[in-house]
């Protein structure tokens, strides 16, 4: 049962309250009975019945059928009315630009994906950007009427309340680019933004398997990059300046290389996809053998190649990945200590095609139980892959738009 401390809340307030928490628990749980709601809400089966009335008036919730009867006539049960609605998710990356639609259960119904071009300016990427949008929303077939926005999630860092790229490393002269006015403005549509790793763990939170935890922190493992996210209480925390959860540049080796934040020895400098190609092809030059060995030319070796090794057992390959394994593995131990989250989920798109290093990682994570900071926290791979990043921009969406619905005239 939801606990509320009411001593300070007014009428218009607890009405809103109550509003979201039927109309989340039914987006969570569905199909559900609104006896079952008004229990975990701690509300009244009417109090419930008039909310859900509304909801089913205003299109967005529908009755899905009856439910197993515990005594009298069977309830009827409640559901997420799917195309009510549709949100559209874009991850921009500096190498490609990832784009979902989807409808009111944020089920894909549309993707799209597309080099991003980004040598050819920004001026050219933003305005390619919005083309892409237009056409994908004219190719889905779905209604314009019924789009409630557009959640866009690039690299940080980032303002997110001013809508703002600022300096990301991986776009250069992208300074101070108010992309959310942009595409808003080019567009025609609503417009969300934030920075991708906060992303990863919005879809988490609202679609994946954190869907029913308290706390949860995202690790968001690209090739270039090494990001983190925290939902805390159902909130996103930010910190100061929205500078919260930059897991990558804690410190790891104070003896380490630079890393492009000024500081030595930081995570992101041991877990790259650069420093896995050199390791491997280093090794190779020395005589190491490999199935990579017959290649011609090693400097020419990807890690794309490096993966398909591993995942095909090559022991080389397979050391190299492990020694970053023990390196995101510190990390995870870093976050379980200063965050002390519930759930732990890995994500990025180094890991996509590597189950090899997410189980590896989630196995020396484990050996670390008996830490008092983690022994009862869960570590997992991410659920959605490619999608991950742009999906939580549909949570952005989405998210916005429960805080603005009303069931008042």
């Amino acid at each position: 049962m939801v606990h509320v401390n009411v001593g300070s809340i007014n009428s218009e307030t607890m009405k809103a309250l109550n509003l979201k928490i039927v109309f989340d628990y039914i987006r969570r749980h569905e199909p559900t009975s609104r006896r079952d709601i008004a229990e975990y809400g701690g509300l009244t089966v009417a109090s419930v019945s008039k909310i859900t009335g509304k909801l089913i008036e205003k299109g967005l919730v529908v009755e899905t059928g009856e439910g197993q009867s515990v005594g009298g006539r069977k309830p009827a049960m409640l559901g997420i009315n799917a195309n009510c609605r549709y949100a559209v998710g874009i991850d921009l990356t500096a190498e490609y630009i990832k784009l979902v639609i989807t409808n009111f259960k944020a089920q894909v119904i549309y993707e799209l994906h597309s080099d991003t071009q980004l040598e050819r300016g920004k001026e050219y990427v933003l305005h390619r950007l919005c083309t892409l949008i237009l056409q994908s929303i004219e190719e889905s077939g779905i209604d314009k009427e019924k789009l409630i926005g557009i959640g866009l999630v690039s690299a940080g860092p980032c303002d997110h309340e001013k809508g703002s790229m600022q300096s990301p490393p991986n776009f250069p002269g992208w300074d101070n680019v108010k992309i959310r006015d942009y595409i808003q403005e080019n567009t025609g549509f609503p417009t969300f933004f934030d920075k991708d790793a906060v992303a990863a763990v919005m879809a988490e939170y609202w679609f994946g398997v954190a869907s029913e935890c308290n706390s949860v922190f995202a690790c968001l493992i690209n090739q270039s990059g090494f990001g983190g996210g925290l939902i805390a209480n159902g909130q996103i925390f930010r910190g100061y300046n929205d500078g919260a959860c930059e897991i990558g540049h804690t410190i790891i080796d104070v003896h380490g290389a630079k890393c492009a934040c000024g500081n030595y020895g930081c995570l992101e400098t041991l877990v790259n996809g650069s420093l896995i190609v050199k390791e491997v092809t280093d090794k190779l030059k020395l005589g190491n053998r490999s199935v990579l060995s017959q290649l011609d030319n090693y400097d020419k070796i990807t890690l794309a190649a490096i993966l398909q090794a591993v995942k095909n057992g090559d022991p080389l390959c397979r050391s190299v990945i492990d020694k970053t394994a023990d390196y995101i593995s510190a990390g995870i131990q870093n976050v379980a200590t200063i965050y002390s989250p519930e759930i732990i989920v890995l994500s990025g798109n180094m890991l996509w095609n590597c189950d090899y290093l997410i189980q590896t990682v989630i196995s020396k994570v484990q050996k670390r139980k008996g830490n008092k900071f983690i022994k009862s926290m869960t570590v997992v791979g991410g659920t959605f892959g490619e999608n991950q990043c742009a999906l939580g921009g549909v949570a952005l969406v989405l998210e916005n738009f429960y805080k603005e619905i009303s069931i008042e005239e």
